[in-house]
């Protein structure tokens, strides 16, 4: 028998499962526990029972048919059994348009038809116009206030990412995130590791759409990267 050499792919298996391990330790020592779905009929409910109560479109299922091969949400519960954080990603595969394309196309359908005083732009983020394959969407984060600044947002999101590449191994994750958070850095501490300074560009944005909002992305090796922090950091700090 000659040495068996492990394939690159199953070690990376291992080791995201391994990551998101520590994240659900290090959230379940905080004393809220996870649950994972497909469900997005439940999301809806769950969202609109929440103080801030804003279901995007992109996880809507009136807009979308969001089943358990395409996408997911995880809601973080307290110990008395009250949501305190969710948040949703979905995959979409762009063999043959880019993400700008496609933004084209489902902003248009969501948005400008149903709204004529809508008027979408043509010069979205320059990186989205050379992004296709198999990309995630992640968004609909959210944490309730009295759970900010706990460092939670941190291992909540990354465990939103580290799913989607277990999931999906994706080409690209991806966000839309408020200049502001990207600014403070925000978007650098949960494991995004690219940023544009426009996401998608409105004219006339709808009301309740920012138009200054960034495309923050990370590659699939970038997320490869963030699993080795993580794993990295445990080991120096066990607690």
């Amino acid at each position: 028998m000659g040495l068996m050499i492990p394939d690159p792919d199953d070690q990376a298996t291992l080791d995201v499962s391994a990551a998101i391990a520590v994240l659900q330790s290090r959230i379940e020592k905080a004393g809220l526990s996870l649950k994972e779905s497909a469900d997005f009929a439940l999301f809806e409910k769950t969202v609109r029972s929440t103080e801030d109560k804003y279901l995007m479109e992109d996880f809507s299922p009136r807009f979308f048919d969001l089943h358990g091969t395409t996408a997911f949400w995880v809601g973080a519960v307290n110990s008395h059994g009250n949501v305190v954080s969710v948040q949703a990603a979905k995959v979409e595969d762009l063999k043959d348009r880019s993400l700008a394309e496609h933004w084209h196309q489902q902003q248009r359908r969501i948005f400008v038809d149903p709204n004529p005083q809508v008027r979408f732009g043509t010069e979205h983020a320059h990186d989205a116009y050379f992004m296709r394959g198999r990309i995630v969407y992640h968004g609909n984060l959210w944490l309730r206030r009295d759970i900010r600044g706990q460092g939670l947002a941190e291992p909540l999101t990354q465990l939103g990412f580290l799913l989607s590449l277990l999931k999906w191994s994706p080409d690209y994750l991806y966000g839309l995130m408020a200049a502001k958070s990207a600014e403070k850095g925000f978007g650098i501490r949960v494991g995004y590791r690219r940023f544009v300074p426009r996401g998608t560009h409105w004219e006339i944005a709808p009301g309740h759409i920012r138009p200054d909002d960034w495309l923050v992305y990370a590659t699939r090796s970038d997320l490869h990267g963030l699993v080795k922090l993580i794993l990295r950091t445990s080991a120096e700090d066990p607690e």
